[in-house]
């Protein structure tokens, strides 16, 4: 998106995608004439199909956004979040590496290659990714949570306890769950 209204659609995605709060704006053509439509048009479809939680026709329309205009990152996003969505995890970070390598001050494209990164168990690059993020955003209370469960992972309670302590600042109930696990660690 060329424009700061895309850049708002974008910020409400990811809300959008889980609560079906996101209106996209109407289609200026229909799908099956899909010769007439341009980057942004498949863009939209792609939002719209996400709200509709129709994850693999999003994919599918966010690709074709990209085989148009293949160096947006906002559609490398969104495509890698619908992969991820669908539980294709391995493309969905090549999606999302390609979203951040084409806009590193991308912060939820950091945030969805962490979160994806930490469901496929890579927790030292799901830690990286946390704290690119937080770079990114600093008071960010999930990412601080979360790199404390990788660090967890990990078997570095030292970091994680840094990030309780960091969390506790931001969000005080958060940075209590973040010490239970830390604690259950302790004990196994």
């Amino acid at each position: 998106m060329r424009n700061a209204a895309g850049k708002y659609v974008l910020t409400l995605l990811i809300a959008g995608l889980t609560t079906g709060a996101l209106e996209p704006k109407p289609l200026p053509a229909p799908l099956d004439q899909e010769e007439y439509l341009d980057a942004d048009d498949w863009f939209q479809a792609g939002l719209a199909m996400s709200s509709e939680a129709r994850y693999s026709d999003a994919a599918d329309a966010f690709a074709k956004s990209l085989s148009i205009e293949p160096g947006n990152p906002l559609s490398w996003l969104n495509l890698g979040t619908a992969q991820a969505l669908i539980g294709d995890y391995p493309r969905a970070i090549d999606s999302l590496k390609k979203a951040v390598g084409l806009n590193p001050q991308l912060a939820l494209g950091f945030s969805n290659l962490a979160e994806v990164y930490f469901r496929v168990e890579r927790f030292q690059e799901a830690a990286a990714a946390f704290s690119t993020l937080l770079d990114l955003w600093p008071d960010n209370a999930n990412a601080v949570y979360k790199l404390g469960l990788a660090h967890l992972f990990l078997k570095d309670t030292g970091k994680a306890q840094a990030e309780y302590l960091s969390l506790k600042i931001i969000d005080p109930d958060l940075a209590e769950k973040l010490l239970e696990s830390i604690n259950q660690s302790a004990v196994h």
